[in-house]
């Protein structure tokens, strides 16, 4: 089994090495990440509609028929330059909406439960592999080792100074600056409704929720989150893999608690049915070919057949 470096909690020295979890093992699927994440998303959605009188609120009236005119109905506003025009019609000028937006739309969507905690696992998998997260667009260069856990130690730090030192020792001061420079205003009408600024997802600090790790609370590029209650909104932002996550010694041994049967009843694992990705070697294995019938090399003859040849196969076709 693979071992994973525990720095000190200053991310210089390796203080120890724990056992790599089996949940770090199992297959990433991003189709399944994305679809699951676009269902969970939606669930936030606030539903909305135009106002069931907007366009219907004149006072217009069919002039019928015999003028050569539409028969839609006109507002009356008689002796101004309103008079006479359309009104109410989704084609009139003030009219209402064609098909306009109702609050009884599908707005969620349901996900199965145990999928939802799969594509959590593989969001936490995928943080173990330095390919998918520098994939994703984090900075990772100077980082020593993957998946990135430090000491519980780290919990004593009160200083928003010392906290910042030990992420750069970790090798992530690249990854904050590309954060930190990233902070542009809103494009669109966000920047009116308390959504100004936006900036690019940095990384991830689980922890066990002991403690409040106030000192990283307030770093530009730091998100904080328990390892009880992780979500996959947080670790595959954006319907990503390949999230920046650092974690607690206490938060990375309790992984293997949380995903499993005694965390989560009724979840568990998936077993990998193939070990190798090499097709070929399993479907030509003598296993495999001796339950396979050989091929036919043969044309396949024709299905018709001319009526003598029908008559000498039954003869009782000609009481038909």
């Amino acid at each position: 089994m693979q071992k994973v470096n525990v720095y000190d909690n200053e991310g210089i020295s390796v203080k120890e090495t724990l056992e790599r979890p089996e949940l770090f093992n199992i297959e990433l699927r991003s189709d399944l990440v994305q679809r699951v994440h676009d269902n969970v998303r939606q669930n936030a959605r606030q539903p909305y509609a135009v106002s069931p009188n907007a366009g219907m609120q004149h006072s217009a009236e069919g002039w019928g028929t015999g003028r050569a005119v539409a028969r839609v109905p006109r507002v009356k506003a008689s002796g101004t330059r309103r008079a006479g025009q359309a009104a109410f019609a989704n084609f009139a000028r003030k009219g209402r909406m064609a098909h306009p937006t109702q609050v009884n739309r599908r707005w969620t969507r349901k996900t199965n439960k145990n999928l939802r905690r799969l594509v959590s696992c593989m969001g936490i998998a995928a943080s173990a592999n330095p390919a998918i997260v520098e994939g994703r667009g984090h900075r990772i260069e100077n980082i020593k080792s993957f998946p990135i856990v430090v000491d519980d130690s780290i919990s004593t730090i009160t200083k928003t100074k010392d906290a910042l030192k030990l992420l750069v020792n970790l090798g992530l001061g690249d990854d904050l600056k590309k954060v930190k420079d990233s902070k542009t205003i809103t494009s669109g009408k966000g920047k009116w409704r308390n959504r100004k600024y936006t900036e690019r997802v940095g990384l991830l600090l689980v922890h066990d929720g002991e403690t409040e790790m106030k000192a990283f609370s307030n770093i530009t590029g730091v998100e904080l989150a328990k390892v009880d209650s992780l979500n996959l909104l947080t670790l595959c932002s954006g319907g990503r893999l390949g999230r920046l996550i650092v974690y607690t010694k206490s938060a990375f041994m309790k992984l293997s608690t949380i995903y499993s049967d005694e965390g989560k009843k009724g979840f568990s694992l998936p077993d990998n049915m193939i070990s190798i990705d090499n097709l070929d070697e399993y479907f030509y294995s003598p296993e495999i070919q001796s339950l396979i019938n050989v091929p036919s090399l043969l044309p396949k003859g024709t299905t018709k057949k001319s009526k003598e040849e029908l008559e000498k196969i039954n003869e009782m076709i000609e009481m038909f």
